[in-house]
């Protein structure tokens, strides 16, 4: 129908809706979009560019993440070290069980060692050197005890002290009579690696997780050789002891045994007055130690006063004794294996 036989009265009618506001238009210009091959409408500017922003800061987080947050993770890492004053007394009480056997062969014949021996002893800190290497003597204050079931006599009054060496990192560079079977300051109830019952610390700062390797040595006091340990060891966590925010630092170590003890220096160590019963004609003999031993350590320091409060061992050993100027000992080797535990509490 053209324009003209249009009729008049339709021109009253009100206009259509404007196309953007008309429902059926929306369909009808997506169509022609496609229809036409152009892509459709874009999102607003605003809103990609707020998308890639966030993107972009999500990577970032993860990229700093990566790459520095273990340098953000060890400000927690705090550094741990013994510090000595000259002059500073210490009580402690170490208490040792043993349960060994000694093969003596045809001489002697298989000897069950069952120990229980308690010490009540004071550490007084003689002097420290430039590089915060302590010299400490111990004095036994108290003994008690059993040896395969007899009483150990209490030798506290009889006892010569001893000196140990103690390094700000916890190693025994030389521990005195502690660190070999036979030595009056234990009453016979030590054995070499016994020596090392102080925890062994970090170089640097760690926090809980972090772990780290010792290889060092302990001097003989009396004879030839030296005991090496290699260790392990590990920060488990921080506890509360008594008040204190405790380090809890665990040991592995392992120690070979190669050297020599020489009687006559032992024996010289205690003095006329402090000779042990039966010792006469010792002088000239000596024990050569072959074998080795495995422990595990358990220490808690306190990081603020840097003080050892308390540390408990175990472990076990195989280790053979061949006898030199001992008479009708005269090269004979003697075994002894068994297993231990040492524990070391302050006051």
């Amino acid at each position: 129908m053209s324009d003209e036989q249009t009729p008049q009265h339709e021109t009253t009618l009100p206009p259509p809706p404007p196309p953007e506001a008309s429902a059926p238009s929306a369909p009808a210009v997506t169509e022609s979009w496609a229809a036409q091959g152009a892509p459709p409408r874009r999102r607003p500017a605003g809103l990609i560019v707020g998308a890639a922003v966030a993107v972009l800061a999500v990577i970032g987080g993860l990229i700093a993440f990566t790459t520095l947050g273990g340098d953000k993770d060890r400000a927690s890492a705090r550094p741990l070290a013994l510090v000595f004053t000259q002059g500073q007394r210490e009580t402690y009480t170490t208490h040792m069980t043993m349960d060994g056997q000694m093969d003596g062969g045809e001489l002697l014949g298989s000897l069950p060692i069952v120990m229980d021996v308690t010490q009540a002893v004071t550490w007084e800190v003689t002097s420290v050197d430039d590089d915060g290497v302590a010299t400490v003597t111990v004095t036994v204050d108290e003994m008690s005890g059993t040896v395969n079931g007899m009483p150990v006599p209490d030798q506290a009054s009889t006892t010569p002290p001893m000196e140990m060496q103690i390094a700000p990192d916890g190693r025994i560079l030389s521990a005195g009579g502690m660190s070999f079977a036979g030595a009056g300051q234990t009453g016979g109830a030590s054995f070499p690696g016994m020596g090392q019952m102080t925890p062994l610390l970090p170089d640097e700062p760690v926090e809980p997780g972090d772990t780290w390797t010792k290889d060092f040595s302990q001097e003989i006091p009396f004879g030839e050789g030296t005991i090496e340990y290699t260790s392990t060891s590990t920060l488990e966590r921080y506890e509360d002891v008594d008040g204190v925010n405790a380090a809890v630092i665990t040991t592995e170590f392992t120690v070979p045994m190669d050297f020599t003890i020489d009687f006559g220096e032992l024996l010289a160590s205690f003095g006329t007055d402090g000779m042990p019963t039966g010792a006469d004609g010792l002088e000239d003999a000596s024990i050569a130690y072959g074998g080795d031993g495995s422990f595990r350590q358990t220490a808690w320091v306190d990081p603020e006063a840097k003080e050892m409060l308390e540390v408990t061992a175990s472990g076990s050993f195989d280790m053979t004794m061949a006898f030199s100027g001992l008479g009708i000992f005269e090269g004979e080797e003697i075994g002894f294996t068994g297993d231990f535990t040492q524990d070391v509490t302050r006051g």
